[in-house]
């Protein structure tokens, strides 16, 4: 089962997308209103996507509220610079897209009176993570010294395709005029397939060598988040806490080779192996300061030491779950992640059009194991829409970038694990550098149900 385990890390850091860390699994809420505003929210939450963000801020709803929201992106994955360790040859740049588009939040939400509390329920269901990406394409293999071998050329094609979704159960009251209270309840369920596969013309071994591995997951569980509101006429804060996530794993994986053995296997919950999602605490705050314009900044700690893959009781399997390493050796950092944004209302004949502008740095816990290089992720964002009493229609485009050092075994060769054997340098193979350049649309439509309790609302524009 160590095997089949330390198989699986590799596809999932790999797969993630494929080599470029194109997809960041930080745990941000959803809604076009928010990402327009660089995802910095915790302390506004003040509309249907409100429990995916701090559960505290759904006592804001006083109307009955329906949402959902689409996403759709284009994501471009990059390979260059590479060189192997030796400087014996050079890799060719490699770029390939990946364009994706689903549904990715639905929700409904209802106020009512309990003891004279203002009190607001949501049910919701959302698409956590999207790991449906890759890279493929040819590189040549250059030599660059008389004592490397002829030139060669490497297929690669390295992805993934699958989800994690959620359903979430929340509530919150507001105890007096300042000070709400939230929680919410989550159950995760997530499938996802990947492979790795490199074809080497002409190969080490033979004409043509070619490795080929793959495997599926499974998780199913249930977390908590925790959500904390205090709301002044010109200023907010917020606080929420996700709980980690700990529950059993299913993997199988599969090798197909002409230079080694094939491989068949697959671990489970009935084997005793579980996956540990970390937890983490946002905290922000929102200045209103004059009428219809709104600034706002979140400050997220992410625990992702804790992002573990172990395995029965009592055993000494303990990975971490982006770099297969024991947590004492493990490259995985813990992070800080920063969300700053502005909301601008016009009025226009009876409505609002909101201008929103935002940004956010996202360093990521996943790191190089032998590079130990920083990994980070850029995001700017902006967004309108058109607001009515009943009706919120909001649109926000987002620009996200990321380079990375990084190192990579590219020839089939490498990745079967022969290297050693035949003489070859040392794994990895190679340094260079992976990056992407991602354009992601959002679309949120919300609508408020008319009739209302008496009190009004205290939900934005």
């Amino acid at each position: 089962m160590r095997k089949l385990v330390a198989g699986f890390l590799v596809g999932f850091v790999m797969s993630a997308p494929a080599a470029g860390q194109g997809v960041s699994l930080n745990r941000p809420g959803s809604g076009a209103r928010a990402a327009g505003m660089g995802n910095a929210f915790i302390a506004v939450s003040d509309d249907g996507t409100a429990a995916s963000w701090n559960p505290a801020g759904l006592s804001q709803l006083r109307r009955p509220e329906l949402s959902v929201v689409f996403s759709a992106s284009r994501r471009q994955e990059e390979l260059e610079g590479f060189r192997t360790f030796d400087r014996a040859a050079m890799f060719t740049s490699l770029s390939s897209a990946t364009t994706t588009g689903n549904l990715e939040f639905a929700s409904v939400a209802l106020p009512f009176t309990l003891l004279g509390k203002p009190v607001t329920i949501q049910a919701g269901w959302r698409r956590l993570f999207d790991f449906s990406g890759g890279i493929e394409g040819d590189v040549t293999r250059v030599p660059f010294s008389a004592t490397s071998r002829p030139e060669s050329v490497v297929h690669l094609d390295n992805g993934s395709d699958g989800h994690v979704n959620l359903v979430t159960i929340a509530g919150a009251i507001r105890l007096n005029r300042r000070l709400s209270l939230g929680i919410g309840t989550e159950f995760y369920r997530g499938r996802w397939s990947d492979h790795i596969s490199a074809i080497e013309t002409p190969g080490f071994v033979d004409p043509v060598d070619s490795v080929s591995s793959g495997g599926t997951n499974a998780l199913d569980g249930h977390g908590f988040n925790l959500g904390v509101l205090l709301a002044y006429p010109t200023i907010r804060f917020g606080v929420v806490y996700h709980g980690p996530l700990k529950t059993g794993f299913e993997i199988t994986r599969t090798r197909r080779s002409n230079l080694v053995p094939p491989l068949d296997g697959g671990a489970g919950p009935d084997d005793g192996l579980t996956i540990q999602f970390p937890r983490s605490v946002g905290t922000g705050v929102a200045w209103l300061p004059r009428p219809l314009l709104r600034l706002a900044l979140d400050i997220t700690f992410d625990r992702w030491t804790e992002f573990l893959v172990k395995g029965p009781p009592g055993s000494d399997l303990s990975q971490s779950g982006f770099d297969g390493l024991a947590p004492e050796l493990s490259a995985t950092r813990n992070t800080v992640t920063l969300n700053a944004g502005m909301e601008r209302l016009f009025p226009v004949e009876g409505r609002f059009v909101p201008l929103r502008l935002g940004m956010s740095l996202e360093p990521q816990g996943a790191r190089d194991p032998f590079l130990r290089a920083e990994a980070h992720h850029t995001v700017l964002a902006a967004g309108t829409g058109l607001n009515s009493n009943n009706v919120k229609l909001d649109i926000a485009l987002e620009y996200r970038w990321g380079r990375f050092d990084q190192t990579m075994s590219l020839a089939p060769v490498y990745q079967a694990g022969l290297a050693e054997e035949l003489g070859l340098a040392l794994p990895p193979e190679a340094q260079g550098t992976a990056g992407f350049r991602e354009v992601r649309l959002k679309v949120s439509m919300i609508y408020r149900i008319t009739r209302s309790e008496g009190s009004g609302s205290t939900s934005s524009k």
